[in-house]
């Protein structure tokens, strides 16, 4: 028999910037955000690389302070361990990110 584990959201942050939820599970973490209309995230470097998959809205992700790609429905990028990254929009977009280990 397959027993199912039960995964709950966590927030993380709850601001005029954003909604940010965690759930983890084992050494994966798989974090939500909700960028509201005309926020950015703080630029951050980690470590390990970071999946990023865009689910709704536009906005744009921001590595090493000059490559920009878009973030609209469907977009998925590999964010590699080590490189600076950030994420802008004008109108708001939610986008969901997939890394090992608990966020530090």
């Amino acid at each position: 028999m397959t027993t199912l584990a039960q995964l709950e959201w966590r927030t993380m942050a709850d601001d005029h910037r954003y909604l940010i939820r965690d759930m983890a599970f084992g050494d994966t973490t798989i974090s939500e955000t909700v960028l509201h209309p005309a926020q950015s995230t703080r630029g951050h470097s980690h470590p390990w690389p970071e999946v990023y998959l865009c689910n709704s809205g536009e906005g744009m992700l921001y590595l090493d302070h000059s490559q920009r790609h878009p973030l609209v429905p469907g977009a998925r990028y590999i964010v590699p361990g080590g490189v600076h990254h950030r994420v802008e929009t004008a109108t708001g977009v939610t986008f969901t990110c997939v890394f090992e280990g608990p966020r530090r």
